[in-house]
């Protein structure tokens, strides 16, 4: 059955899917705005939540999706994205240390990126925001599923991206993605006198995919 909260997601989902579809059959153009470049993705993900008390990048999961950009100027595109990325948190058992206790939370969204990306020599760097859409969650302990969550996340995620493309051949490319939640995913934020802003959980994540461009840009 299909969460609740993906139902709302199924027709955009189903909008973006289909751009790349429409970028495939275009010609070869002039590098221009409104030529457009479409391309699919797939890789991992690996994340902490900020504010859990659980610090490291220890939790991993797939994440995957499609794209399309265009030409704003000679060096500089504008991309959409829309993503699944499985996000969360892992504090993994040590028994060789005594640590015999164990905690993973899965976080699953959907992401819808808008960036902008500069070519500089090989790389093309690029920079930000991601509308998330938090689609369900599960959380385990060393005894099996934890049912009384203190967590209650957000249905939104508003989220900073930075991130560099690698070229390994005309239409492969490899990207590395730092993603950094600006609003709390859970736990909302409190002002305390004197002490400014405390409390909230955020996601913190790094993402390494391949990604196929469907035609060759410009």
């Amino acid at each position: 059955m299909i969460p609740p909260k993906a139902t709302n997601c199924i027709g955009l989902i189903a909008l973006l899917a289909i751009l790349p579809l429409l970028a495939v059959g275009q010609s070869e153009e002039v590098r221009q705005f409104g030529s457009f470049t479409a391309g699919v993705k797939l890789g991992l993900c690996t994340s902490q939540i900020a504010g859990d008390n659980y610090g490291g990048y220890n939790k991993v999961g797939p994440t995957g999706g499609v794209l399309i950009f265009t030409p704003l100027g000679d060096k500089t595109d504008i991309q959409m994205e829309i993503n699944y990325c499985n996000r969360g948190s892992r504090d993994p058992a040590d028994p060789d240390k005594g640590k015999l206790d164990s905690y993973r939370i899965n976080l699953h969204y959907i992401d819808i990126p808008l960036l902008v990306k500069f070519k500089t020599w090989k790389f093309q760097f690029e920079t930000g925001l991601t509308n998330g859409i938090f689609i369900s969650s599960t959380e385990e302990d060393e005894f099996g599923t934890v049912t009384n969550s203190i967590f209650d996340f957000n249905t939104y995620e508003l989220a900073f991206n930075l991130g560099a493309n690698l070229p390994l051949t005309k239409n492969w490319i490899f990207n590395a993605r730092y993603h950094r939640s600006i609003i709390p995913i859970a736990n909302q934020r409190v002002l305390v006198p004197w002490f400014g802003f405390l409390g909230g959980s955020y996601n913190d994540a790094l993402s390494f995919t391949i990604i196929r461009y469907l035609r060759s840009p410009e």
